[in-house]
């Protein structure tokens, strides 16, 4: 349970790690500690479930009531899923490398290579959730207490993982675009509601966003302290220090909301929960985002709390966040249809997190 624990904790850590590592040095080795640290933590996943499974299987000792059978072997179903993600995280190294070394720095977050290590990460973080919740689920007292705690705490991390890749579409130039907010109410009512009600805990959906912001807070106030130097140019920009991603997200709020209304809305179908909530969750959203924008490209957070003045050395000084200006994202669409397909999305995001909930719910092996 820890390695598998760790190694979601060094998939996270590693890719935040690695993004600072472009945006302050570029890539100047396959082989720099943020890359270490990612494959590191596909090797803890890899080592630990195939160490699990190839115990239930051929050991003495096999509970059938908290394993499942997979081509004639047999382990948790976290465990297949989180090792098969260890061995696409593995695949995706020489992919990725080969990738550079033939077309150069990549233009987009996405590239294939990092798409199939996102797909590795989000298996390693899936079946880490699917095997501690058969383990919360079959506890009790403070071992339950324990689990559950460890359960949220990688909510927050399969959240950071989701907003990681989609970093490029919700920098704070983005944040006044409905295009923005269309991103977020995709993926963030889903991991809310899925950890948060499967959890079982009163202000779960809560202590996830809580997670998740000083998670990002510390990475924000710890990375300036590391010097760095580009070692790739061309510089447009004077990097002295790693530069850290953005100030993180006020998720705190949409999730407390979402918590506060869980109660009231028991007994009800699930479609009248979903559109209540997915309502609720993107209206706050709204509300605290929207002028905390705006704050985040004034003078008043370009400094160490904030980090609205750091930027990577490729940064030119004609880009929307350097001229602290917001970018419009809408396109075609406009704001008030990007903004509506946003609502649908938030409703459908918080549809599937609960249908998610029941099944981490019943998961027993």
């Amino acid at each position: 349970m820890w390695v598998t624990v760790l190694s979601v904790v060094c998939s996270i850590f590693g890719v935040q790690w690695d993004i600072s590592w472009h945006r302050s040095i570029g890539r100047d080795t396959f082989w720099s500690p943020p890359h270490l640290v990612i494959y590191l933590g596909a090797v803890l996943a890899g080592l630990a479930c195939g160490y699990q499974i190839l115990t239930l299987t051929f050991g003495r000792q096999r509970d059938a009531a908290a394993t499942v059978r997979i081509w004639g072997f047999r382990g948790p179903l976290g465990a297949f899923i989180s090792a098969w993600g260890g061995i696409a995280m593995l695949a995706s190294a020489p992919f990725d490398n080969w990738w550079h070394n033939a077309y150069g720095l990549d233009v987009k977050i996405l590239s294939p290579p990092h798409s199939v290590l996102a797909l590795g990460m989000l298996g390693v973080e899936l079946g880490a959730l699917i095997f501690l919740a058969g383990l919360m689920n079959r506890a009790s007292g403070r071992t339950q207490a324990l689990l559950r705690l460890l359960f949220l705490a990688l909510g927050a991390f399969v959240l950071i993982g989701f907003l990681t890749f989609q970093m490029e579409y919700i920098r704070r130039s983005a944040q006044h675009s409905g295009f923005f907010y269309r991103v977020i109410a995709t993926c963030a009512p889903l991991c809310l509601c899925a950890t948060g009600r499967a959890s079982g805990h009163r202000f779960g959906a809560t202590i996830v966003a809580a997670v998740y912001t000083i998670e990002m807070l510390l990475i924000l106030w710890l990375f300036p302290l590391l010097p760095a130097t580009p070692k790739l140019g061309p510089v447009y920009h004077v990097v002295t220090h790693m530069i850290p991603p953005g100030f993180p997200l006020l998720l705190i709020f949409p999730a407390l909301c979402l918590d506060l209304l869980t109660p009231r809305l028991a007994g009800h179908p699930p479609w009248q929960q979903s559109v209540v909530l997915g309502a609720v969750f993107l209206g706050a959203f709204l509300a605290a985002q929207w002028p905390f924008a705006e704050f985040l490209l004034s003078p008043g957070a370009r400094n160490w709390v904030f980090g609205a003045h750091y930027f990577g050395f490729s940064t030119r000084s004609t880009f929307p966040e350097f001229r602290h200006v917001f970018l419009d994202m809408d396109g075609s669409l406009g704001f008030r249809r990007q903004l509506g397909l946003a609502a649908v999305a938030a409703l459908v995001s918080v549809r599937l997190g609960l249908a998610a909930a029941g099944f981490l719910r019943a998961v027993k092996r």
